[in-house]
């Protein structure tokens, strides 16, 4: 004989997932174990989150209808894929033109990248894995 079942009310843990709690800070909330909330009270931990995102894309929508900028910006990354450019990033651009290489041209182009590489490395004082300063 186990130990008597707890008493914890579905409704209670769903409004707390609806305020944003996770099942830890439920559990500790009502004096239970997480495990016990995620075992017993999934459907209504999973129904108070959607009940909370629903809550906060309809508040993001007022505030993007009220012209907030911030709102605005936030949600044009999350609902339409918009993203800031990076200063750091490198800009390829590839034209549809394809080339075809030889064996041998794929090697010579190898070997001159190679010396380009070794001549770089010594310019900045680079040294090989063995320690000796070898290129």
């Amino acid at each position: 004989m186990g130990r008597p079942r707890k008493e914890l009310d579905a409704g209670k843990i769903e409004a707390l997932a609806a305020e944003g709690c996770n099942c830890e800070e439920i559990a500790a909330v009502l004096d239970s174990s997480e495990k016990l909330i995620e075992r017993r009270f999934y459907p209504s931990v999973k129904k108070g989150r959607q009940k909370l995102h629903k809550m906060l894309k309809s508040a993001l929508i007022r505030e993007v209808k009220a012209r907030n900028l911030g709102a605005i910006i936030f949600a044009l990354k999350v609902y339409a894929g918009l993203r800031e450019p990076r200063e750091d990033g490198v800009t390829v651009n590839v034209s549809q033109n394809s080339i075809t290489l030889t064996p041998q041209q794929v090697k010579a182009n190898l070997a001159e990248l190679q010396k380009v590489i070794q001549s770089e490395a010594k310019r900045l004082n680079f040294v090989n894995g063995n320690g000796n300063g070898e290129l």
